[in-house]
């Protein structure tokens, strides 16, 4: 007879490995499911949370039980570590979450007019009682807008406003953004749009204004996210990776840089 036939199997190994798969299993689901429209954000976050809370209770599981088998010698060593390595995939988004609630500032809204940000009008009309409520940017919120994002400043071309319009929608298409809302003003107009984040899909209201100002179109934009008390530098990112997809097309357009075929 094998000598595991004699040894107990560690208690907790199995339901690690349970725990562990079924909220790795749920989070992949309910992220898809969001990503693609299915599932409401205000639902997806109340899955997230049930999904960190399974996955925690099957990291613990996980620790005892290799704790047991190092102890006792007890079987379960596979079903342990799969648990633990599952348990631990699924957290590593959490613990990005985490690392950028103490890296940025907390905020929702960022401009690069931080006195006179781009109006929602399409965005302040779609917004219902579960989103952040769309509101003027604060002193203290400009204050710290600008000592986190130094970088974040309006564009300057020196093109026509109707061909840096072009340029934006172009990259705006690029970059999968939803056309939301378009309003015209004496020097200009303002783009509305939804931007959604990379992996889970979570959605912010972009404004981008656009005025013409003598011989050069100044573009201002603006991203505040529709969920959440803090955005973990995700507006502040979209914006600064749309400027910089704006010069390099700019830059495209008037000759600067000369694209391959």
């Amino acid at each position: 007879m094998a000598r595991d036939d004699y040894r107990q199997y560690a208690p907790q190994a199995r339901p690690a490995r349970g725990l562990a798969f079924f909220a790795l299993v749920l989070f992949a689901l309910a992220a898809l499911a969001h990503r693609f429209g299915s599932v409401p954000t205000p639902e997806f976050l109340w899955v997230l949370g049930i999904v960190a809370a399974l996955a925690l209770i099957a990291l613990v599981f996980a620790i005892f039980a290799l704790r047991r088998i190092w102890i006792e010698d007890d079987a379960g060593t596979g079903a342990a570590v799969v648990g633990l390595l599952l348990a631990s995939i699924v957290l590593a988004p959490f613990a990005v979450g985490l690392q950028g609630f103490f890296a940025h500032p907390r905020l929702t809204d960022i401009s690069t007019d931080r006195t006179m940000p781009p109006a929602f009008a399409a965005a302040a009309d779609g917004r219902d009682v579960r989103m952040n409520p769309i509101m003027a940017i604060s002193p203290a919120d400009a204050e710290a807008m600008a000592a986190a994002y130094p970088e974040l400043v309006a564009r300057s071309y020196a093109l026509p406003l109707a061909d840096v319009t072009q340029a934006v929608l172009r990259v705006a298409t690029a970059r999968g953004f939803v056309p939301l809302g378009r309003t015209s003003a004496a020097d200009g107009e303002t783009l509305e749009f939804i931007g959604y984040s990379y992996v889970l899909g979570f959605p912010s209201d972009v404004a981008i204004r656009l005025r013409a100002e003598g011989a050069t179109t100044r573009v201002d934009m603006r991203s505040a996210s529709r969920f959440g008390g803090h955005d973990q530098g995700e507006n502040a990112k979209r914006i600064g990776n749309f400027l910089d997809a704006l010069d390099y097309e700019v830059d495209v357009m008037t000759g600067v840089i000369v694209e391959e075929e």
